[in-house]
């Protein structure tokens, strides 16, 4: 049999209606002129499709396809060690013979085929302009990193960003081959959904090859019109293409959306029409669509999708494209990098003129630092006194993608004296970032004392964020330690004397954890292991520790010990991820989502009721929340409605989705028989028992933040998603203060970026002392009355977490996995 010949067996009869053979060939474009010249090489074994037939060229690196009836272009599945500005050719009336050039490409590949490369989705632009940014931090990891190609999983969006995208980003200006695949959004009007779309970046399924792993581009089934290609066009040519590949070759499948929750992945076209994905050595299905940042793993492949890296995603991911390694045998793994920031180093346990020690007397030493376009390689640092190193300079160990920790002991004449900590970080690209804060230095640790136990998400089951103990300046870091991974919404809670906090890992490489520490000096009590992130609020009844992870796994930990008492399985979906937050009373913890929504004896886990009224679906981080006389739970949907709940039986009471309320990612806070909680640009106040709108308040600005408003006695104070800490009088509603902060480090309310000064974490009272953490990496202290602000704290890795008070102490945690003590007078 010849090589070019068509593996017959595999055509249907619905495809054997051919409209004409087609020939040429495959060579290595040596002057890159874009056509075939006399002594230029060709290529012998790569494939050539019709979009229905796959062959492969011959020895003479020839080949003949027989063409179908629904053809549109020829396109090569691009061979590993080469690139090409475009790997096809739109078939045109009475041409039979395209020949493609391909251009010799080392792709950063390994000695065993093992390379990188990086993953970005739902960019949904409509103008080039204002894009260069993150354009820009693209391109220089992509080279700084050595990025063997880029793929874009669609939405590029519309008409407007379809025409502008791939001039701004393509082959030639990115200096790698960028792929693209077709969103929902990408359909657009037209002859057929995809014309448009053909005829800028080509045929919308096809496949090409990258060290010892072959990729499948796949098109999205539908839109906002109707495509021209259908389920058994893309079966056909799928077949055809998979069976060309070598038994065991590991394989990636990108498409704009993922199609099971099962443990198989089947691409199905209907009776008699499946293709066993996993039998073909599937390794990952990569897409996008839901804008979230979230991996799981379905049998022996894992399903990856990436939100958006130009801004906050749906579920208020964080701004984000990602880079995944595959080494020689298709293993897989996965790195997020976050846009926008350049070159950023703070000292974080130096501020405000002091600095923590631990209790023999050493310095602790916490640096956040980070660069979007390449890693941090190293961080050191060395103490001086009047320009005098006290201490050689010493190497700090890494603890998460921003932090890097070390402790120092400092000799005795430093003692009362004011010295100066200098931090630099080196980056692989060779850049460099430095910081220096000076303090007074004292051997001596600060005393620390907790009070009542903080148990919810400020506070208590209403969400109230009014303390009872009295917090007053100064404001003192008692100690910070790290926790070895990310912190996204899970706000600490302190139960005697023990501060508890939990970490989420977007890569999947274990780490993720429910972490017990003493409240007093930061000691590790425990560590408990998840299986997947916890992204959102633990709480704590019982004398034990809840936290639910995005797999839907709900853990009940022993406070004291660490141990499991019990878990129990959510019934929640897959994707999006449980990201919603709990709640708890003294006997009864309320956990999962949607239909998965269940109310449990706290102390052995028996279910009480269990939701059948409402179903998941986009991600939400909203946490529940409890009524004063514990009869009413509120739970929520983003993007569908807000749903009260019978806290005893489980019997729905009302549901609310008008003005504006499905958009929500406030958890409300619970007063008096009225709930307080922001949705899209207004603040709301609903009763509780019946969801009547008693007020509404329309805002100039979006509140798309997961704040809960702090009502005070003259006040109703929140965080936005780009004004900062907002306050409205609580008598008129009108705006009686608003104290912005920094830009955002990471963006995360959605659809947002540029000067936005995000706030998603909740303001906490204490006498008249406002606390609140801000995107901007900076935790703030400001007047309950006016605004003013009263004290501040940079830690350089934003904060998406509310604090925590207990006795003279606030607890808070960063997004770089830093756990802060501060002591008030």
């Amino acid at each position: 049999m010849k090589a070019t010949t068509v593996i017959s067996c595999l055509l249907l009869a619905s495809a054997t209606a051919t409209a004409g053979e087609y020939t040429g060939k495959v060579y290595v474009d040596a002057n890159r002129n874009g056509q075939f010249d006399k002594g230029e090489k060709t290529l012998k074994g790569i494939l050539v499709s019709d979009g229905l037939n796959v062959v492969k060229t011959s020895a003479s690196g020839e080949y003949s396809l027989p063409g179908h009836k629904r053809e549109r272009f020829l396109f090569i599945t691009t061979p590993s060690g080469y690139k090409t500005f475009r790997h096809y050719h739109a078939i045109e009336n009475g041409k039979t013979e395209y020949d493609f050039g391909v251009i010799p490409y080392n792709a950063h590949l390994g000695s065993k085929g093992e390379h990188a490369f990086l993953h970005i989705s739902d960019t949904e632009i409509s103008t080039a302009t204002g894009q260069e940014e993150w354009v820009s931090d693209l391109r220089k990891y992509a080279h700084n990193e050595g990025a063997a190609f880029i793929v874009h999983t669609g939405d590029i969006c519309y008409e407007g960003g379809l025409k502008n995208h791939k001039p701004m980003m393509n082959t030639v200006n990115m200096e790698v081959p960028v792929y693209y695949c077709i969103g929902n959004h990408d359909l657009v009007k037209g002859k057929y959904g995809e014309e448009l779309f053909e005829s800028i970046y080509g045929p919308v399924y096809y496949s090409f090859d990258a060290g010892n792993t072959h990729y499948i581009v796949t098109p999205m089934w539908g839109g906002d019109y109707r495509p021209g290609y259908t389920k058994e066009d893309v079966y056909h040519w799928l077949k055809n293409d998979l069976a060309q590949i070598p038994e065991g070759k590991p394989i990636v499948v990108f498409n704009h959306d993922y199609w099971t929750s099962g443990d198989r992945h089947v691409f199905s076209a209907g009776k008699g029409m499946d293709i066993d994905l996993d039998a073909h050595n599937l390794k990952a299905w990569v897409y996008g669509h839901v804008h979230i940042n979230h991996i799981t793993r379905h049998g022996n492949a894992l399903a990856i999708c990436t939100s958006t890296l130009a801004r906050g995603g749906i579920d208020h991911a964080t701004s984000a494209f990602r880079k995944i390694g595959m080494d020689s045998k298709g293993n897989i793994s996965s790195e997020l990098r976050y846009t926008y920031i350049d070159k950023s180093i703070v000292i974080a346990s130096a501020q405000n003129e002091q600095a923590p020690v631990t209790k023999d007397g050493k310095l602790q030493v916490s640096v956040n630092t980070y660069s979007t376009v390449t890693q941090t390689a190293k961080v050191t640092y060395a103490v001086y006194m009047e320009d005098k190193a006290v201490t050689p300079q010493r190497s700090m160990t890494r603890q998460t993608d921003f932090n890097w920790t070390d402790a120092v002991k400092l000799p005795a004449e430093c003692e009362g004296r004011t010295v100066t900590l200098k931090a630099t970080a080196t980056f692989k690209n060779g850049e460099t970032a430095r910081a220096e804060s000076f303090f007074t230095y004292t051997s001596t640790p600060v005393e620390v004392k907790t009070g009542d136990n903080w148990t919810n998400l400020g506070g208590n089951p209403q969400h109230v964020a009014v303390t009872k103990d009295t917090l007053n300046l100064p404001i003192r870091l008692a100690w910070v330690k790290n926790m070895g991974s990310n912190v996204y919404m899970t706000s600490p809670i302190v139960v005697d004397g023990k501060v508890f906090a939990a970490t989420m890992d977007e890569n999947i490489q274990g780490k993720s954890s429910v972490t017990a520490m003493d409240a007093t000096d930061g000691s590790l009590c425990w560590k408990y292991s998840t299986r997947s992130s916890v992204k959102n609020t633990i709480v704590s009844a019982q004398g034990l520790i809840f936290a639910q992870d995005i797999w839907g796994y709900l853990y009940a930990i022993d406070a004291k010990s660490g141990k499991l008492a019990w878990e129990k399985k959510l019934d929640v979906a897959v994707v999006p991820g449980l990201e919603d937050g709990l709640v708890a009373n003294e006997t009864t913890v309320f956990a999962g989502a949607g239909k998965g929504l269940v109310a449990l004896d706290a102390r052995t886990g028996r279910e009480i009721w269990k939701n059948s009224s409402w179903s998941q679906r986009e991600g939400t981080t909203c946490t529940l929340s409890l009524s004063p006389d514990e009869d009413v739970l509120i739970g929520s949907v983003q993007w569908g409605a807000m749903y009260a709940n019978d806290a005893r039986t489980g019997k729905l009471l009302w549901a609310k989705s008008e003005d504006g309320i499905r958009f929500r990612s406030s958890s409300p806070s619970m007063h008096d028989g009225a709930m307080y909680f922001l949705s899209e640009s207004s603040l709301f106040v609903l009763s509780e028992k019946t969801g009547e709108i008693l007020a509404v308040k329309k805002l100039p600005f979006s509140v798309e933040a997961t704040s809960s408003p702090l009502v005070t006695r003259g006040e109703i104070i929140f965080g936005t998603a780009g004004e900062g800490i907002v306050a409205l009088d609580r008598k008129t509603l009108d705006i009686k203060w608003k104290y912005r902060t920094g830009k955002a480090m990471i963006y995360t309310s959605p659809y947002t970026n540029g000067e936005m000064a995000q706030v998603e974490s909740t303001p906490v009272l204490s006498g008249d002392m406002v606390i609140v953490g801000a995107s901007d990496g900076t935790f703030y202290a400001v007047n309950r009355k006016n605004g003013s602000l009263m004290w501040r704290h940079k830690t350089g890795s934003p904060i998406l977490t509310t604090v925590a008070v207990s006795g003279n102490t606030f607890f808070g945690t960063d997004f770089s996995g830093n756990i802060y003590c501060f002591k008030a007078e």
